[in-house]
């Protein structure tokens, strides 16, 4: 049976495009006002069994990620709204843009009623940072190879529109932000066939070369440790996709798992 989170509150996809300093919890009262809002709503049009159904609210706790800045958690300045779901029994907060908060952040949000964590572009960051170590890898064992950054760039370049807009700057400015900003829109792009083969040309190679262990612990020191203690495979993909659930870990650890 479908459960519903409720609010207005859902910040622009992808991250902030401004400065981060100005970034507020939610006030309290507008949280409050919301939820009889949608009270009011739901129980008209949709009876108070669906509203009973209504499991989560979307609000502000005081984190968020832009281009190249994250907002980390702050409990203090969001104990006022945390102290609200008091008046909301059977209910929890919805925090979205939590991407980048260290795992004692992401604790503090759960232990303060902010359990539905919301990531995306951290999962997909971590995926390129472990791309780029493979061809980082690859470009000593196999020199004047054309690398997968070079591979990226050119696709990003002959289609600029899931960047352009994001990022300002001059030329070297916008040929870092395009591979290496939090708000990671190279994401966009990996689905595309050149980066898909490239990608594909990157696993074939290394898996022919093979990983040696310096260079592991050179460009890819987290997965190294866990291929040296035998709970990682050394497969080039095995080693990308282990990247992507050290993430997630971190939201399973922060909620207790």
């Amino acid at each position: 049976q479908a459960v519903y989170v409720i609010g207005t509150e859902v910040p622009v996809p992808g991250g902030a495009a401004e400065a981060l300093d100005h970034l507020r919890p939610t006030d309290p009262d507008a949280a409050g006002a919301t939820l009889a809002v949608h009270r009011a709503l739901f129980t008209r049009t949709l009876g108070a069994e669906a509203w009973s159904r209504v499991i989560g609210l979307v609000v502000q706790p005081g984190v968020e990620f832009g281009v190249e800045e994250v907002a980390i958690y702050d409990r203090p300045r969001a104990r006022a709204l945390s102290a609200t779901l008091g008046a909301m029994p059977g209910r929890i907060f919805e925090a979205h843009s939590t991407d980048y908060q260290p795992l004692p952040a992401l604790r503090a949000l759960v232990e303060d009623g902010f359990a539905l964590l919301k990531v995306g572009p951290g999962l997909t960051f971590a995926l390129r940072e472990a791309l780029y170590g493979l061809d980082a890898i690859r470009s000593v064992l196999m020199p004047g190879q054309e690398s997968l950054r070079e591979v990226m760039e050119r696709v990003m370049l002959r289609d600029p529109s899931q960047w352009r807009g994001h990022y300002d700057g001059d030329a070297s400015k916008l040929a870092l932000l395009r591979h290496y900003a939090y708000s990671d829109r190279i994401r966009y792009y990996w689905p595309r066939s050149e980066a898909a083969e490239a990608v594909e040309t990157l696993f074939g190679q290394l898996e022919e070369t093979g990983l040696p262990d310096p260079l592991l612990s050179q460009y890819l020191p987290v997965q190294y440790e866990r291929i040296r203690a035998g709970a990682l495979s050394r497969a080039p993909r095995a080693i990308v996709v282990a990247a992507v659930d050290e993430v997630l870990a971190l939201y399973d650890r922060a909620c207790g798992a």
